[in-house]
């Protein structure tokens, strides 16, 4: 079981982002994290993975020195989550030995392989994203808007996908989105991030906008 407790960040200008989030995700639960854009769920979601350190609080599950952390994250830009220097092939090495039977479960195709990022559409290379994400064998995955910029065709075949990967092998997974509708269809319940949100005033939100994901 995964448990947050009381977990905050501070930005570099001493103000608090967040306050005291508390959160229990079980394996193979879905529980979704709901809120409008910019009031800070995706840096939650870096400190949670440990992209940035935390301010107080407590995460019970951590990183093994040799090992890939537990809990993966899925960013809303695949683009951005991808050497655009590397192939395919070698996006999804970083993670771990290809497994062909994943990719098969993920419909991704042995040839995009040979590709570059820039040679896959939005979609296809989520599905890149997803696949290395599950080849690190997570405990959790924490999935930030992971559709958002997807058209509704592609965003409910990777929704699908995923959500049957994790239900099969207990995966929690920790659903970030501003889309009520997709949380309410989808997670067994849901976590108004407004509550642990003090709001910044018009000049701070402005010299920070780019830390409030």
């Amino acid at each position: 079981m995964l448990e947050i407790t009381n977990l905050s960040f501070t930005l570099p200008n001493q103000q608090t982002l967040f306050r005291n989030v508390s959160v229990t995700l079980h394996q193979g639960e879905i529980v979704g994290i709901s809120g409008a854009s910019g009031l800070g769920k995706t840096t939650f979601a870096k400190v949670v993975t440990g992209y940035l350190p935390a301010g107080s609080g407590e995460i019970n599950c951590k990183r093994l020195k040799i090992t890939p952390h537990p809990i993966q994250l899925i960013w809303q830009h695949p683009e951005q989550a991808v050497n655009p220097k590397w192939r395919i092939r070698k996006v999804l090495e970083e993670a771990g030995p290809i497994d062909q039977e994943l990719l098969e479960e993920l419909q991704i195709p042995f040839e995009w392989l040979q590709r570059y990022p820039h040679q896959l559409s939005g979609g296809q290379l989520q599905r890149i994203c997803i696949a290395r994400c599950l080849l690190t064998h997570p405990s959790y995955i924490i999935a930030d808007e992971m559709t958002t910029m997807l058209d509704p065709i592609a965003q409910a075949e990777i929704w699908q996908l995923i959500t049957n990967h994790v239900q099969e092998k207990k995966i929690g997974l920790l659903i970030i989105s501003h889309d009520r509708l997709l949380l309410d269809n989808l997670c067994e319940k849901i976590i108004d991030f407004t509550q642990y949100v003090k709001p910044l005033d018009d000049n701070s939100r402005n010299k920070h906008e780019g830390v409030r994901t």
